[in-house]
């Protein structure tokens, strides 16, 4: 689903468009004219089809070469291995907090258990490690080619390593914002060890300083123009010492 210029929608599980399999998050392929990366990975069942979707939006010499994972939940991070393994020269990059537990499939870590427990996995669900995973750290940028530029951004909350990626271009600025912000200031919410909302809330009002066009989540509708009103939104209820509506 081509969403603009430089962004593919390749996957969306029941939380989105039901593109793909129901566990799979949103996942991107953003494109310059030199290379281009996926953010997010899906749960790992979909992995072929994401697989040929990209090669079916991209020229050989911009195939994905790189991963952006936006955190380590399974329906973002799940897929990570299984991309990583049909694309030898793939990086795969997420925030720091959550490297170790996706390189090791820790599921504890990762709330996989969690996630078991409450039937959001079904039982024979399981994490595949990703031994390729490095971290990726706030700010680091990645030059896409012809002033198309991703830019990682600290966003912890959701949870521990979230980042969201504020993508750069000569028409419009973009923000995949996974699982800490979605359309209307929602924002989710989880009885997890690593969801921390002062963090969280420290995290909002670091987007509501950004100048974004569109907004890309991890989940639900995306929004293609005046994206601002979404980070502002969320911002504006953290201000009055409240908590935006979580979409959990």
């Amino acid at each position: 689903m081509r969403l603009t210029d430089h962004v593919t929608l390749l996957a969306s599980g029941a939380a989105g468009f039901d593109l793909t399999d129901p566990l799979d998050c949103h996942v991107y392929l953003v494109r310059g004219s030199r290379r281009s990366v996926l953010v997010d990975a899906g749960a790992g069942r979909s992995a072929h089809t994401i697989l040929r979707a990209a090669e079916a939006e991209s020229e050989p010499a911009t195939a994905p070469d790189h991963l952006l994972l936006t955190h380590g939940h399974a329906d973002h991070a799940g897929g990570a291995a299984a991309l990583a393994e049909h694309l030898p020269g793939l990086r795969v990059l997420a925030g720091a907090e959550a490297v170790r537990w996706i390189a090791e499939g820790d599921e504890r870590g990762l709330s996989v258990d969690k996630g078991r427990a409450a039937g959001v996995y079904p039982a024979e669900y399981a994490f595949p490690p990703c031994p390729r995973v490095r971290p990726i750290a706030d700010g680091e940028e990645i030059d896409l080619g012809g002033d198309v530029v991703v830019r990682a951004i600290a966003t912890p909350g959701h949870a521990d390593g979230h980042l969201c990626y504020h993508l750069r271009t000569p028409d419009y600025q973009a923000l995949f914002s996974g699982d800490c912000l979605f359309t209307g200031g929602r924002i989710s919410l989880q009885n997890l060890h690593d969801c921390r909302v002062p963090e969280y809330a420290a995290s909002l009002t670091r987007l509501a300083a950004l100048d974004v066009d569109a907004l890309f989540p991890g989940h639900h509708e995306v929004s293609l123009a005046r994206a601002g009103r979404h980070l502002t939104a969320a911002h504006d209820t953290i201000a009055r010492g409240l908590l935006p509506r979580s979409t959990t």
